[in-house]
């Protein structure tokens, strides 16, 4: 049990309590630690000068006294640390994602809402309970974070890897040495962003990291020029669904309910016309993954442009009919 006698640990309570957004009551603190006024003020004092050296004070602000609430509080602390707001806005966020496991959301929750005040995280814990109960993991859902940070440094430091890797329609693990450009996350699952290494041809392949099995860094350095390595933000504005293929600049038509849903889809996307027929679109998308994207908006979208990319939209929309066939 903890000595309220204590002084280290009269401050650390009272730091907890500032940097989790609440204030100090002078009056509380006398009679729950049976300390004077001068005392509390010598405390504050302390902890301004902490605060200042630790905490950037020009930045983030530092305690002032609020006349109004009869308080200390931290000013700009909300700059800081993650507003209750905040933290149940992430939580929602990972939620939806279904990228972790259900252990590892749990926990990397509950780190997050260490920050909150007692209260607000009881109201928060009320907020998600029904959901984190419910919370399915995805096919081959395992822990990703020591995996994800190997794959970052090897990357960082231009390190060949080793890895086994199982097919979406494969059975076993085969093994590749890659290249590693990049993480990206996309509608539940990461993605490495690679090259292989002993390949010919430079374009970067997506691999889910929930199908890689073995992996392991080798003592094996590439060089990639600053002026060429792989650009994450370039690369999502151009790929929206992790399936590569050829990049092409399309145009097609679109008359659905949200146009807005389709200019936020492709990031790049620009509306060159629109009139009472829908909208006519351009952007500059991998055709694989946008096709299967484009099918999926049934009879509201027409592609224009290219005609090579129209037929085989044709094509597969015959497929399609085909199976309904009686």
């Amino acid at each position: 049990m903890l000595d309220k006698t204590d002084r280290s640990i009269r401050l650390l309570k009272m730091f907890d309590i500032l940097q989790r957004g609440s204030g100090l009551k002078p009056s509380t603190l006398q009679g729950e630690f049976g300390i004077t006024r001068k005392s509390v003020q010598r405390d504050i004092n302390e902890l301004r000068t902490y605060i200042n050296d630790e905490y950037a004070q020009g930045i983030f602000g530092n305690i002032e006294y609020n006349p109004t609430r009869k308080e200390y509080v931290w000013r700009d602390r909300s700059d800081m640390f993650l507003s209750e707001h905040e933290i149940l806005l992430l939580a929602v966020i990972l939620l939806e994602s279904r990228g972790l496991t259900k252990d590892e959301l749990q926990s990397v929750i509950n780190k997050i809402m260490i920050q909150c005040a007692p209260a607000a995280r009881k109201l928060i814990e009320q907020l998600i309970r029904n959901e984190l109960f419910y919370y399915e993991d995805i096919t081959n859902a395992k822990p990703m974070g020591e995996l994800i940070w190997q794959l970052m440094m090897a990357k960082l430091n231009q390190q060949y890897i080793m890895v086994t890797y199982k097919k979406a329609r494969g059975n076993k693990y085969e093994p590749l040495k890659l290249m590693p450009c990049g993480i990206m996350f996309s509608e539940m699952y990461f993605y490495l962003i690679a090259k292989l290494a002993d390949s010919t041809n430079d374009d970067v392949i997506t691999f889910r990291i929930d199908r890689i099995g073995k992996c392991e860094t080798l003592d094996e350095n590439f060089r990639i020029e600053r002026e060429q390595r792989f650009q994450e933000g370039i690369f999502r504005r151009e790929i929206q669904f992790m399936n590569t293929g050829k990049l092409i600049e399309v145009k097609f038509r679109f008359w659905g309910k949200s146009l807005e849903a389709v200019l936020d889809r492709l990031s790049n996307a620009e509306v060159i016309m629109q009139d009472e027929l829908g909208a006519v679109i351009k952007a500059k998308v991998y055709d694989k993954g946008t096709k299967m994207w484009f099918l999926s908006q049934a009879e509201f979208l027409e592609v224009l442009e290219p005609a090579s990319f129209r037929a085989e939209m044709k094509e597969s929309i015959r497929k399609m009919l085909d199976n309904y066939t009686d």
